[in-house]
């Protein structure tokens, strides 16, 4: 029979979490939140500090932090936020749309994220492990 189904049904598993075949939000966000950052964080400070505007390469890396890596930020802020609600671990409710809105014109916001985040998260070891 329908083993996922029964097991659902008598709430057996970790912490009575979803089944990892039936999580669509599952991935590797915070890595690719912190890369994003980071990028984002080095090409602002090269924009802002050694490149003058007007010319093609300022243009190039104001284009990659401002329309690439920002809203990549705040859809991976989105994505870990709906992961953890989906594996029932926290969900962040209304704050996560907050954090996605802030993070859009300043992803370094992405670290009150992770900071709120891990304190409402509960004592999960293998949290931070992957999906």
């Amino acid at each position: 029979m329908n083993t996922r189904a029964e097991s659902a049904a008598s709430g057996e598993g970790p912490g009575n979490r979803s089944d990892p075949a039936d999580r669509r939000f599952d991935g590797p966000w915070l890595a690719a939140l912190a890369a994003t950052v980071a990028l984002w964080t080095v090409l602002y400070a090269v924009d802002r500090a050694f490149l003058t505007g007007g010319t093609p390469i300022a243009a190039a890396v104001a284009f990659a932090h401002g329309y690439l890596l920002a809203p990549l930020a705040t859809a991976t802020v989105l994505l870990d936020a709906l992961s953890l609600a989906e594996r029932r671990v926290v969900d962040l409710g209304v704050f996560k749309w907050l954090y996605a809105l802030a993070a859009l014109p300043v992803p370094p916001v992405a670290a009150l994220y992770y900071a709120h985040r891990e304190w409402l998260k509960p004592a999960d070891s293998d949290l931070l492990g992957g999906p």
